[in-house]
């Protein structure tokens, strides 16, 4: 099998040439980048020994002119004596006879002999301005070597030299051309020199930095490199001379210095060519190129050399991959290299691992071929009693409904859960529970038929498979054998048990019913069955399919219906009996749903009762009790309560006394105001829980009833534990109070029982006046039904309340007498 490569398959000999690359690129990158700014600072520490060569050679230029001056002095001091005169006389006898000679000879354009006070005593050459005589009196207080260059139609070089002319001192004054300092300064044929002017005050900057240019040399290119200089760039740039400038593709080193010590002085400017050194920078740089292409070739050619061997062999070993996943196991072993290669390396190794793989999984795969049969067996098998799974029973029933031919064919599914196990596995312990299942389990497969099939679910619940079921008299006979074998005691250690079972049937006779489906209808025939009583058998219907949706609706809105506040709460009074006295309300609860009206409690309570809602409609019920206590109080009826019932989920809540607290902090109200009732036959199933719970209840001052006392089986022992207040006769005892002498002999001996332990006695469903009397004269303090009124809605009652404020008497048409009222009650 060979390996298909994805669209971005890149193998890794181009990887690593690739990576190569990259890193030699970067590398040499780098070096080339470091060797070249090298290369620019060597530049410009060449540049700058340059520039302060130049300036060295102008200063020795300028210092020689003044030197030749000096010189020129001496010698025409001597040629001057020799004409027999060492006066000024003899001075203007020498210039008139031989100022040729002496211009030619000492390259002057003009010379004077001058006293300390500016007075002429002899000159030759270019005449002399004002502002030359003002710089010689200016400079003849300091008897020293004095110089300066001035710029007026040309530039020259002007020195004062001091002497003594007839033992008084004098001053020579030269003017000398700056050719021959120009001369000496030009030593490299690479320079080109300009000789600018001073700066003008008061003319407006020309194309040459506000400077006259006297000289250039190499005119026709200098003058235009020149003008581009001085229109790119300021005077204080090409004075700071640290720049190197480009024009016309080629690189300029410009300087200027200037010829005189005073500030805006005429300057030279000097042009140094830079084309040689570009020269040697572009062959450097090219020379690096081809070195790192050069050896980015060698570097990828090794590569190439070292990696291709291992990738081809990586590559071929891919293929051997999906040989393995597909347990070709000779495949692999034909495909792999026999030998390792001269000189092993990893991939060897993962050629080795690869055959040893290969030989590790053709032993496993034996294994688990092996184990396979095995584990299929039990993965549909019930561990604790051998039975068939739920696994097993979704792909038996997904057979046996696709096998449905007619109408005639039948497919019978059986829920099985036991009645009260939970009980007998708590008290017997999980191992004498788990032998209970191992006999039920035998007992279930020893009823049915041999075509039947005995599944378990999980826990206690047990489902039969009943297959080609043709009349409902196979069924009822399979019932009444499990039923029947179910009946022969049980026995575990010392224990001798009767186990019942609760039993749901649904019927499939269409291939359309998925197993999911028959499941969930046989489950909610085996709850209607366990709702009726213990040993009993329901066949699912579609009015049970059509109850558990609506139960499904109640829990998902009733949460909706609190916050909302759809729940109201109507009041049925409570009456001192035979008097008439209203002592209180029983809260009762309406749901009055926007879309499906009324909802009465029996509606919707049941399918709540064992979810964390009927907390929610529990605490509900009484924040409202709370605040219609309130109402009560500040209308004057302080000595009213009101009762509220609770489930017992609600009632052992944790946060039962927190809530109940909280309310009745929050509305400032007398906990004795609220009575919690709760069922006789729920606070019997936990009662160590019960009376804690009852306990702190009456600690924070809340009164306690015990609701339908006499329809479950209560202990007296644990009845007189319990501190509770009130106990109230359930209306099926009241009922038939006046019809039979076992009810009466019932509720005579609840109030008797009730009053021993000092507690009152409160009698619902009275609906009769001559059930109130008969009631009254047993002593029964409290009454309820609709004899006295049906619950009422909130407003009904504070306008009954308004009318009855002066006699506090609840109105009925008839009361029971006063004369029907035992002696001492």
């Amino acid at each position: 099998m060979i390996v298909n490569h994805p669209d971005r398959f890149l193998s890794i000999k181009w990887k690593l040439l690739i990576a190569v690359i990259l890193i030699l690129t970067l590398v040499g990158g780098v070096i080339c980048t470091l060797a070249y700014q090298q290369l620019l600072n060597q530049q410009k520490m060449l540049l700058e020994a340059q520039r302060d060569k130049l300036a060295q050679s102008l200063s020795f230029s300028m210092n020689t002119a003044v030197e030749h001056s000096l010189q020129a002095a001496m010698q025409l001091g001597f040629v001057a004596n020799a004409k027999g005169d060492d006066g000024a006389e003899g001075y203007q006898l020498l210039l008139a006879e031989n100022w040729p000679d002496v211009q030619l000879y000492w390259d002057l354009k003009g010379f004077g002999l001058y006293q300390l006070d500016g007075e002429r005593l002899a000159h030759a050459g270019e005449p002399h301005s004002q502002d030359d005589l003002r710089w010689l009196l200016q400079s003849e207080a300091s008897f020293e070597l004095t110089s300066r260059v001035v710029c007026v139609e040309d530039c020259v070089i002007q020195v004062l030299v001091p002497t003594l002319v007839n033992s008084r001192p004098h001053l020579f004054f030269f003017e000398s051309a700056l050719t021959e300092v120009i001369s000496h300064f030009r030593t490299d044929k690479s320079i080109e020199l300009a000789v600018l002017g001073a700066q003008s005050g008061n003319a407006e900057p020309g194309p040459l930095w506000g400077r006259h240019l006297y000289s250039i040399s190499n005119r026709p290119s200098s003058f235009a490199l020149l003008r581009h200089m001085a229109d790119s760039y300021s005077w204080q740039q090409i004075s700071m001379g640290d720049g190197v400038y480009n024009y016309q593709d080629n690189h300029w080193a410009v300087w200027s210095f200037p010829l005189d010590k005073v500030e805006n002085a005429p300057a030279i400017v000097v042009l140094m060519s830079l084309g040689q050194w570009q020269q040697m920078l572009s062959t450097f740089q090219l020379g690096m190129v081809v070195t790192l292409l050069v050896g980015l070739i060698l570097a990828a050619g090794l590569v190439m050399l070292v990696a291709w061997s291992p990738v081809i062999s990586l590559a071929r070993h891919a293929n051997l991959l999906p040989l393995l996943a597909d347990h070709d196991f000779a495949g692999v072993r034909a495909s792999l290299p026999s030998k390792p290669s001269l000189f092993p390396d990893e991939v060897d190794l993962i050629h080795l691992a690869t055959r040893q793989l290969a030989d590790n999984m053709q032993g496993m795969e034996n294994e688990v071929d092996e184990y396979t049969h095995e584990l299929e067996r039990l993965a549909m098998l019930d561990t604790l009693t051998g039975l068939p799974n739920k696994a097993m029973l979704h792909h038996e029933l997904q057979t046996a409904i696709a096998c449905i031919a007619s109408k005639e064919d039948c497919v019978v599914l059986m829920f099985l859960d036991l009645d009260e196990f939970k009980r007998i596995n708590d008290t017997l312990g999980h191992i004498q529970g788990d032998e209970l299942l191992k006999i039920v389990a035998a007992r279930l497969t020893n009823s049915v038929r041999e075509m039947d099939t005995v599944f378990r679910q999980g826990g206690d619940e047990f489902l039969i498979l009943l297959r080609q079921v043709h009349d409902e008299q196979e069924v009822s006979n399979v019932i009444h054998r499990i039923f029947s074998a179910l009946q022969h005691p049980v026995v575990l250690g010392s224990h001798k048990l009767i186990v019942t079972t609760s039993i749901g049937l649904a019927y499939c006779n269409s291939s359309r019913l998925s197993a999911e489906e028959l499941i969930q209808h046989a489950d909610l025939a085996m709850y209607q069955a366990k709702s009726a009583g213990r040993s009993n058998y329901r066949v699912f219907s579609e009015e049970m399919l059509h109850q558990a949706n609506n139960r499904l609706m109640i829990e998902q809105s009733i949460g909706t219906a609190i916050n909302e506040e759809q729940l109201v709460l109507f009041l049925q009074p409570i009456v001192e009996l035979p008097s008439g006295r209203l002592r209180g309300f029983e809260a009762l609860i309406r749901w009055f749903h926007p879309e499906r009206g009324l909802i009465m409690p029996g509606e919707f309570i049941p399918d709540i009762e064992n979810s964390e809602a009927i907390i929610e409609v529990g605490n509900y019920v009484i924040r409202k009790a709370s605040e219609l206590i309130a109402r009560l109080n500040s209308a004057g009826w302080d000595d009213l309560y009101i009762a509220v019932n609770l489930s017992a989920k609600h009632f052992l809540a944790a946060d039962l006394l927190t809530v109940v607290r909280q309310e009745v902090e929050a509305q400032q109200i007398s906990a004795g105001s609220l009575v919690l009732e709760v069922t006789e036959e729920s606070v019997i199933e936990q009662v160590e829980l019960a009376m804690a719970a009852m306990a702190s209840l009456k600690a924070l001052g809340v009164r306690i009833a015990i609701d339908d006392f006499g329809t479950g089986y209560s202990s007296l022992s644990y009845l007189k534990q319990l501190p509770f207040d009130l106990l109230k006769i359930d209306r099926c005892f009241t009922a038939n109070v006046l019809d039979g002498e076992a009810d009466t002999h019932i509720i005579t001996t609840v109030i008797e029982l009730a009053h021993n332990l000092g507690r009152e006695v409160v009698a619902e469903g009275i609906e009769t006046q001559q059930q109130a009397e008969c009631l009254s004269c047993q002593r029964c303090e409290l009454g309820q039904g609709y004899y006295f009124s049906r619950p009422l809605d909130v407003a009904s009652v504070f306008v009954v309340l308004q009318e009855i404020e002066e006699t506090r008497l609840w109105p009925i048409s008839q009361a029971p007498q006063p004369k029907l009222v035992r002696q001492g009650s």
